[in-house]
């Protein structure tokens, strides 16, 4: 189903992504940067990151508490929005949940560009790209979600993220890999880290019992088996235990996951679980 452009921007009329208040990261323009900078003025600290300068570094600091601290000091930057998406088959399990995730890219490189952020959008894919504002429609348009790839695995191959404002990752983060090291890498450059998980109804709360085949969206690997109660509570147990891992991952970067379902509406979807991250004009 092709992406109804006009249908969204309806939905975010008069609304702008939430920014943090405070410094931000990104080009050179009219804000503060959190970034590490030449400035002589004198922004916060933080903790030191792999690659970060060590000329930064505070050694009183890590005398006093023996961890590497960077004195960040403040830079002229414009601020940016960079959205990244998962292109990969899982997110088509139905045509409800593949439609929600274009939607909802959209949505949020709009309302990030009403919020006068410099808009980038990166879909892992064959041939990925950091496509600006102007490409993100037609980009979204072709986007087949149709890659073999587990999104984790697909992100070794996406360009460098770079240090933004606001970072926004659109999956559904059902994957094998540790959520830690992902949130870790998420977070990396980026004054603001929001994770929207878009479900499938049948990603949420499975009914089906009986005979079934269990087909894995990226490998095509299957599986016959007859599902019964107690394996839905299995799947409903394993299923907690992976988001409450998120939950933890995110609350550790001071981020944000919101969880939606494909089954509703984007404008209804605004106006619930995504209200937090938006603001109104």
């Amino acid at each position: 189903m092709l992406l109804d452009a006009a249908s969204v921007e309806r939905a975010v009329a008069g609304l702008r992504l939430r920014v943090p208040r405070g410094p931000h990261r990104g080009r050179s323009g009219d804000a503060r940067a959190s970034s590490v900078g030449s400035s002589v003025e004198l922004h916060d600290f933080r903790s030191y990151q792999p690659g970060d300068d060590l000329r930064q570094v505070d050694w009183n600091a890590v005398a006093r508490t023996g961890d590497l601290v960077l004195r960040v000091r403040q830079e002229e930057v414009s601020p940016r929005c960079e959205v990244i998406l998962d292109a990969s088959a899982s997110m088509a399990v139905s045509s409800e949940k593949a439609s929600r995730a274009r939607e909802l890219a959209y949505a949020i490189c709009v309302m990030a560009r009403q919020a006068g952020l410099e808009v980038t959008l990166v879909c892992t894919g064959p041939t990925p790209r950091r496509l600006t504002m102007i490409e993100v429609l037609p980009a979204l348009q072709q986007t087949a979600f149709d890659q073999r790839v587990p999104f984790d695995l697909a992100l070794n191959h996406l360009p460098p993220m770079r240090p933004c404002g606001v970072r926004v990752v659109i999956s559904d983060f059902l994957l094998e890999a540790a959520p830690g090291a992902l949130v870790e890498r998420f977070s990396r450059g980026a004054a603001q880290l929001t994770l929207l998980q878009v479900l499938d109804a049948e990603d949420l709360e499975p009914t089906f019992v009986g005979g079934a085949r269990l087909t894995d969206a990226e490998t095509g690997e299957a599986l016959d088996r007859t599902l019964t109660s107690d394996d839905l509570k299995r799947y409903d147990e394993r299923f907690r235990a992976l988001l409450a891992l998120w939950q933890s991952a995110i609350s550790r970067v001071h981020g944000a996951l919101i969880q939606v379902s494909a089954a509703e509406t984007l404008a209804a979807l605004v106006r619930g679980p995504l209200a937090a991250a938006v603001s109104v004009e």
